[in-house]
């Protein structure tokens, strides 16, 4: 019997991974068992409803204690990436702290270590000084055929991805995300191979982590598989669902999100208003989808009772962050609507790509409701990092830069939503890669044949 172990210790691994067909194409090989590691018991009574099967066992590990020199290593890892949205998060950092010393000290610090040898300096000794025990004694009565990394840039996957390295054990990690190679900070360890989204993620891998081309798999989204897989509701269903006429055209508004700043509210209030003066035409609804990953102010609900809204997810703690789920319901209802919306409005968001999968006119925001707004707390300053600028590039969205702007495209493409579908089509091209379905398959077999 093989032993596969994968980590779940947050909601985006378990939505990119576990609600996907990696599991039940690792499971159709019968000679394979799956141990799941999570850091609560009410997160494993969460999966073992769903992803009950006699051949998945679950086990509970504390979150690592971050002290010492591992917490050194930890800061390090920031300051090993150079780009421009490093830069961008270090102003940011400035505006709202005015701490000259530690931003300049930061920045020459930045320039003088964060390039190659600097990383592999510090890899090595990350390897050999780092000690972290928990995990030991699974891997060592186990013996897995492999270990499945959800999320290379949290500390508990690299102490995982260390101690399974030591043994000599295959490690496989994904980057779970379409943002975090250039945005948040270099990955302190390499597992053997590493599975990727597309093209542009592998050559920022290249660039920033001086991974080898080889040893990067291009598998596609497997969360967006049930996207081709599943079948929507009617039209009728989903807005009798929402509580909206059958006859509107729908407008959906993604919030950045608290942490990202304040703007979320004056937007909404700033086009619920231009929608009832009919700026954008008759007929025309607004639903607002909150992130999964963020709390939203239940006081600021009761004060629109107009609003109609979605937020999505389980939320295992009240704070912002990795602890929180989207269930099957949940990525469903999200299916529909996207299939039902007639466009989609937001800031620098990854519901974009969502949105041009199924080929929805995309206003991406860059102006701000609010006077004299903290450059800081800016969520157009977003728009301006690397990622952002990725998804622009193919022309598959529109950029306003202010309430003029956003009143015309919101009436153009409801009047004519095959506007930039070529633009959106080549967003999928590059962000997607494959539109079969078949994601998530094609990663399983790759995890089946690397330990066969």
């Amino acid at each position: 019997m093989k032993t596969i172990f994968i980590t779940s210790f947050e909601g985006l691994e378990t939505k990119n991974l576990l609600r996907t067909t990696i599991l039940p194409t690792l499971l159709r090989d019968p000679d394979v068992r799956i141990m799941l590691f999570a850091h609560d018991e009410e997160r494993v009574r969460y999966h073992q409803k769903e992803f009950g099967n006699d051949r998945i066992s679950y086990i509970v590990v504390p979150k690592p204690v971050i002290r010492g020199l591992d917490r050194l290593f930890q800061k390090m890892k920031f300051t090993l990436l150079k780009t421009k949205t490093t830069d961008i998060r270090r102003k940011m950092k400035y505006q709202l702290e005015k701490n000259a010393l530690w931003y300049f000290a930061t920045r020459a610090i930045n320039r003088l270590v964060a390039h190659r040898p600097g990383r592999m300096i510090f890899r090595f000794l990350d390897y050999h000084l780092i000690s972290y025990h928990d995990y030991d004694s699974y891997l060592d009565q186990c013996q897995p055929s492999a270990v499945v990394l959800a999320n290379l840039f949290d500390e508990p996957e690299v102490h995982f991805l260390r101690a399974a390295k030591k043994r000599g054990i295959t490690t496989i990690g994904f980057i779970n995300s379409w943002d975090k190679v250039t945005a948040r900070c270099i990955l302190r360890l390499l597992p053997d191979k590493i599975v990727v989204f597309n093209s542009t993620v592998k050559k920022e891998v290249i660039r920033y982590n001086h991974a080898r081309p080889e040893d990067i798999f291009v598998g596609g989204m497997p969360q967006y598989d049930h996207y081709v897989t599943r079948s929507v509701i009617s039209r009728d269903a989903f807005f009798k669902k929402i509580g909206l006429s059958l006859n509107v055209k729908l407008m959906v508004y993604v919030p950045i999100g608290n942490v990202y700043g304040d703007s979320d509210w004056p937007m909404i209030d700033f086009l619920h208003a231009l929608n009832q003066e009919g700026k954008f035409g008759k007929n025309v609804e607004m639903l607002v989808r909150f992130p999964p990953n963020d709390t939203v102010d239940p006081n600021k609900l009761l004060q629109r009772p107009w609003l109609h809204y979605d937020h999505p997810g389980l939320r295992f703690s009240h704070e912002r962050g990795g602890d929180w789920d989207m269930g099957t319901e949940d990525l469903a209802h999200l299916g529909d609507t996207l299939a039902h919306m007639s466009l989609l409005i937001g800031y620098a968001s990854s519901i974009a790509i969502d949105a041009a999968f199924f080929d929805k006119p995309i206003i991406s925001i860059n102006f701000e409701v609010q006077k004299n707004l903290h450059p800081a707390k800016s969520p157009t300053t977003y728009q301006h990092m690397i990622h952002s600028e990725t998804l622009r590039k193919p022309g598959g969205m529109h950029f306003v830069q202010n309430e003029q702007e956003m009143v015309e495209w919101v009436k153009k493409y409801l009047h004519d939503p095959s506007l930039d579908r070529e633009g959106r089509k080549r967003l999928v091209r590059e962000q997607c890669v494959y539109t079969d379905g078949k994601s998530g398959e094609r990663i399983g077999n790759y995890i089946l044949g690397l330990i066969a």
